[in-house]
């Protein structure tokens, strides 16, 4: 199984649209998923379920305070869920309070009892304190950095980019970054091309073309469905983006 997460420290950076219509467009290429909701704000878990979310038992919660493998619910034949929701934040505490113990690893144990699947989608919070965003680093094969082109997730990326290397040189020395997604472009506002140039002057090649802005994401999230239901330009989109996550993920591996 390929496990790829989808990081930036910074909310609202597009790190839940991504995660979620690459699994998407992942299934379409015929790729049997597993989503797992690392984000206690559990966006991901409300697109796939609904506001039935917040009544879900068990979760992640109880899977990696325990490692004690849970069901996965069934979004689709090939999109299987690990959903969450806020109980997930006394995971923050209860992992840390043991002197001494290794959590950082505890998403990569749990991980191994979920076999049969080609990927692993790891959706994480937009925190810098979340402890939650190197688990899914230690687990990961792969990661993807969305960044809003703007000023501010600009710069946050820079602190993402740094914790990146910071797991590469000590407890997952091989991950590998996929690259950058760019997302919430308007092609028409001048500071979002700045921005899209500073990031490919800075990254070159791995910054991939950018996902534009528009509010079909919502109405996805809204209909709990894949946004190329809803505009065949996305579904292309997403599929291309995926056949490139398979390619590179299949060199790196």
């Amino acid at each position: 199984m390929k496990i790829i997460a989808v990081v930036n420290q910074k909310g609202g950076s597009g790190k839940t649209p991504t995660a979620v219509h690459l699994a998407f467009a992942l299934s379409r290429a015929g790729k049997r998923v597993l989503f797992i909701d690392t984000d206690a704000q559990a966006s991901a878990s409300l697109h796939f379920l609904g506001l039935k979310y917040k009544n879900q038992n068990p979760t992640l919660y109880n899977a990696i305070t325990t490692l004690t493998r849970i069901d996965p619910l069934i979004i689709s034949p090939t999109i299987h869920l690990i959903p969450t929701h806020d109980e997930l934040e006394r995971a923050e505490v209860e992992l840390t309070a043991k002197p001494g113990y290794f959590y950082q690893v505890q998403l990569a144990k749990l991980l191994r009892q979920y076999p049969g699947y080609d990927y692993c989608i790891i959706d994480t919070p937009g925190s810098r304190i979340s402890i939650f965003t190197t688990l899914a680093l230690t687990a990961a094969n792969l990661v993807i950095v969305p960044v809003k082109t703007e000023f501010s997730a600009h710069q946050a990326t820079l602190d993402t980019m740094s914790l990146i290397e910071d797991v590469k040189s000590g407890l997952n020395p091989q991950l590998a970054l996929w690259g950058i997604l760019p997302n919430q472009y308007e092609s028409n506002v001048l500071h979002h091309q700045e921005i899209l140039d500073l990031l490919r002057e800075q990254y070159k090649t791995l910054v991939y073309e950018p996902s534009r802005k528009t509010t079909k994401y919502n109405d996805a999230m809204a209909a709990k469905t894949d946004v190329g239901q809803l505009d065949p330009l996305l579904s292309e989109y997403w599929n291309k983006l995926a056949g490139n996550v398979i390619g590179k993920g299949e060199a790196e591996l």
